[in-house]
């Protein structure tokens, strides 16, 4: 953990500080490492549960991690088309990847359908083609409601401790 709370520090930005900790676990008898993670003055604490650390699919990470560990030498580079770029590891690998991909393409945001253009409505929205319709239903009136108003309420430290919690859980997100 020591290793890692140094990397993510050194990697960090500023906005957020990384420790680690370990707790004790009663039920299984067990140390179990937590990260800390400090954004603006408040902690968030993650524990590696006992579970993800004897899973199958751990074993294969952390047998993959030793696999790749030192495979890239001073030599290695990536190549993109006529672009090559110098990598020291995968992570540079990724991230130089994740930048070329993203050139020669615009990104626009808006804060609602009136802002767009209409040629910008119809290719994102209104055409047939391309667009895709949800049916969203409501089992929980009360919950739902309540969802409403954090969401889109005057209180922006609901909404915003909402979106801590939940922003890793998402699995169908619309940009």
């Amino acid at each position: 953990m020591d290793n890692i709370v140094e990397i993510l520090n050194r990697k960090s930005s500023g906005e957020s500080q990384y420790r680690s900790a370990i707790k004790f676990e009663e039920e299984r008898g067990v140390y179990q490492p937590e990260l800390i993670v400090r954004t603006h003055g408040v902690d968030h604490e993650y524990v590696v549960s006992y579970d993800l650390l004897n899973s199958k699919e751990y074993g294969r990470i952390a047998e993959l991690s030793e696999t790749l560990n030192g495979l890239l030498d001073d030599t290695a580079y990536i190549q993109r088309g006529e672009r090559k770029q110098p990598v020291s590891s995968f992570a540079d690998a990724l991230a130089w990847l994740i930048k070329e991909s993203g050139r020669g393409l615009s990104k626009q945001r808006y804060k609602g359908l009136g802002e767009m253009n209409p040629d910008q409505l119809w290719e994102t929205t209104m055409d047939p083609e391309s667009r895709r319709m949800m049916r969203v239903t409501i089992q929980d009136a009360v919950a739902a409601d309540e969802l409403f108003t954090t969401l889109m309420g005057d209180h922006v430290e609901p909404r915003r401790a909402f979106i801590e919690n939940n922003a890793l859980k998402v699995a169908n997100l619309d940009v």
